[in-house]
């Protein structure tokens, strides 16, 4: 049952989730010094994928639901992995894991944009208009910390990278509106099980011909276990037990695991302006939010005024 209360079993799952796709960052960054992008995110996917089909064969006995539930399974496993986790990986060719995990925090305010254009009631107000200017403010802020560093056009391609894998997830958040899946863990598994499928294109051969380090192979194993096939389980028993403004919290706990993790374990280097950018990006969602949440207000006092008595 959901609740808009935090619990102990919500916050533990919350935290669980956030380290699940907040450590990815780190580990990519890790298998990116002998892989490919196309083998590592499609070893990812794949890996994730068996781990999900064994914990599927034993849990799920119906299986009509794969009828009703194609659409989402293939929005999912397109616009919802292979197409975001590909972007990110790309990205951090050039961008380091924090900083990615800094620009992902992007993901709730474009999502409130798309919205805007797609969704009758949930149109921005000012307020949120104000958080959007904000949110980007943080962005540009970080890029800006970089300018006189290593900003060059690998970096460049990176950031736009980045934020096209921040808008594909925004999509999938909004498509979520349109097709609700009966069987959520089912959908999650078959979702990347295609997902994976359609990056074994991008594989690059070369790389299993060659001597893998240990902790190349290590973080495969975490990427495909812990960040991708965990870090869905936990999302999805946390959408049964919490609402979606709490769920939404994440957003804020993703960077924060992500450029700890780097600077600890990959010796990056973070800036004082980086702070103040996650505040600001933090800070845009709220108000992003609370213009979300006012404009639903209205809307449900006009209905009850409208209401017959």
């Amino acid at each position: 049952m959901k609740t808009g209360k935090a619990t102990g079993s919500s916050i533990f799952l919350l935290g669980i989730f956030a380290f699940c796709r907040g450590s990815a960052y780190s580990l990519t960054t890790v298998t990116l010094a002998t892989m490919s992008t196309g083998t590592v995110t499609f070893l990812r996917l794949a890996i994730g994928a068996l781990a999900l089909l064994a914990w599927a064969a034993v849990v799920i006995e119906d299986y009509r639901w794969v009828m009703r539930d194609w659409k989402p399974i293939l929005v999912f496993a397109v616009l919802g992995n292979s197409l975001p986790n590909g972007l990110i990986t790309l990205g951090q060719e050039t961008v380091p894991s924090g900083l990615a995990s800094v620009m992902m925090a992007l993901t709730p305010m474009l999502s409130a944009i798309i919205a805007h254009f797609s969704l009758e009631n949930e149109k921005l107000t000012s307020r949120a208009v104000l958080g959007l200017f904000v949110g980007f403010c943080g962005v540009f802020l970080v890029v800006c910390a970089r300018g006189k560093i290593n900003l060059n056009a690998g970096m460049i391609c990176g950031f736009v990278a980045l934020t096209l894998a921040a808008l594909c997830i925004a999509i999938t958040i909004v498509s979520m509106r349109f097709f609700r899946p009966t069987n959520q863990h089912g959908t999650a598994t078959l979702s990347l099980v295609i997902a994976s499928l359609t990056l074994a294109p991008f594989i690059h051969w070369s790389d299993f011909s060659k001597q893998l380090p240990l902790n190349v192979i290590y973080s495969c194993i975490a990427l495909g276990l812990i960040c991708t096939a965990l870090g869905w389980l936990s999302m999805i028993e946390l959408s049964k037990r919490a609402s979606a403004a709490f769920m939404s919290t994440v957003n804020y706990l993703i960077p924060i695991v992500g450029m700890g993790i780097g600077a600890m374990f990959l010796s990056e280097h973070i800036f004082w302006t980086d702070a103040l950018a996650l505040v600001l990006i933090i800070g845009g969602t709220t108000l992003v939010k609370g213009g979300e949440a006012r404009n639903a207000s209205t809307r449900q006092l006009a209905e009850a005024a409208q209401a017959p008595t």
